[in-house]
């Protein structure tokens, strides 16, 4: 296909998908499908004649059309498509051909940061510039463009848009700062003046780039806390802390950071693996005890963790103490040949609940179909016509319930 052929079916794969200037739910996954499709396609074809500038061309439209289409891409798309466009994008980054190099690149970058490209497309845009091109002129021209931004967003102070936007601006600048080698200094010294709860990370990972590992983990330590704290992570620090103590060979706090990291990923298969890679044969069962001892029944987050030790009892305990059709569905396989009978009782206690608190048809179709999956177990028929009959003398003013149980 020539360019001006992925041009016209860029236009028509968009056609096909938008109704009235939008494309509505059904149809986003099939415009991002084909879109993708499309890309990647572009992306081996060009890429094999090394015809970069075509590749760039063509990625670019498919980028701007994306972000000017009206579209419910809630189930995901727009991450999708965005990470095909950066597979293209680093295939004519990596080559830096003269054709397309770095620097022309760089100019279709900041030529599109005029505000004409809807915001969460725009800030692909920026992510993608801040990370990458690193020759020292194209790292000044960086700094000097979030210089201007930083000081155009500073006109409207008090205004919560162009404050928020101003401190992002900022902690782009901080990582340029790095990029350029600035003196640590002089980039903590800017740190300090800055706001964003994301400043600590960044500074993190630059104190790290620099060689300053104790500041690292000072930092991550402090984040990490803050999570315990809460007893809930967004990030869980306690994983780059474990990584840098592994890089170091500090094996107790290596020990000691994935334990913490545990905490607070409950089920997590990875960390476990990791952490039982610690302890011996003999040594194991005694530790594993001990991290299972500090569950409560009813919490199905460590069930990977029981599931991995066949520890199916303490799944079926649970199950009992506080029951999650989710997970019960997860470990039905296994949980039905070990305890028939106690699946079954568990199944009929929450058939039960949802009859209590069943008030339209929806909620007695769920009625209906626990009485099926009761059905599947041994005995299951007799409990399930049992419960049916004492659901319709109980609730025998509930038409659409007794028609939803008819054919038990």
């Amino acid at each position: 296909m020539t360019i001006d052929n992925y041009r016209d079916e860029i236009n028509r794969i968009f056609a096909r998908y938008t109704h009235r200037g939008f494309v509505d739910y059904g149809n986003c996954s099939g415009l991002a499908n084909d879109v993708i499709w499309l890309i990647d396609r572009a992306v081996k074809e060009f890429g094999r004649s090394r015809e970069y500038k075509a590749l760039f061309d063509i990625t670019n439209k498919a980028f701007l059309k994306w972000g000017k289409t009206d579209k419910d891409d809630s189930a995901g798309q727009t991450q999708d498509f965005v990470w095909y466009v950066k597979e293209a994008w680093d295939t004519v980054y990596e080559a830096d051909a003269e054709e397309m190099p770095h620097r022309k690149m760089f100019e279709w970058f900041v030529k599109h940061l005029d505000g004409t490209v809807i915001d969460y497309m725009e800030d692909e845009i920026y992510e993608y510039l801040i990370h990458h091109f690193m020759e020292p002129e194209l790292l000044q021209k960086k700094l000097i463009l979030l210089t201007e931004k930083v000081r155009e967003c500073e006109a409207h102070k008090g205004d919560w848009h162009y404050d928020y936007q101003a401190e992002r601006y900022q902690l782009y600048i901080l990582n340029v700062m790095a990029d350029m080698k600035e003196p640590i200094e002089k980039i903590r010294k800017y740190a300090k003046t800055l706001k964003r709860y994301e400043v600590r990370e960044t500074m993190a990972q630059i104190e790290r780039s620099y060689g300053n590992i104790d500041e690292a983990i000072a930092i991550y330590k402090d984040l990490a806390a803050e999570e315990d704290s809460e007893q809930w992570a967004t990030h869980n620090w306690h994983m780059e802390l474990k990584e840098i103590y592994k890089e170091l060979g500090d094996d107790a706090n290596y020990l000691f950071e994935v334990r913490a990291a545990m905490r607070l990923s409950n089920g997590d298969m990875a960390l476990w693996k990791e952490y039982k890679g610690f302890f011996g044969p003999d040594e194991w069962p005694k530790e594993c005890a001990k991290i299972f001892e500090s569950f409560k029944l009813g919490d199905c987050r460590p069930f990977p963790w029981y599931a991995a030790e066949n520890r199916y009892e303490l799944i079926m305990e649970s199950l009992e103490a506080g029951f999650s059709s989710f997970s019960f569905k997860e470990y039905e396989k296994k949980l039905k040949a070990l305890f028939p009978e106690r699946c079954l009782a568990v199944l009929a206690d929450d058939t039960e609940l949802k009859a209590e608190n069943s008030k339209k048809r929806s909620d007695y179709r769920r009625v209906a179909a626990n009485l099926r999956w009761i059905q599947r177990y041994p005995g299951g028929d007799e409990v399930a016509a049992k419960m049916a009959a004492d659901f319709r003398e109980r609730y025998k003013l509930r038409r659409a319930m007794l028609e939803e149980l008819a054919e038990f």
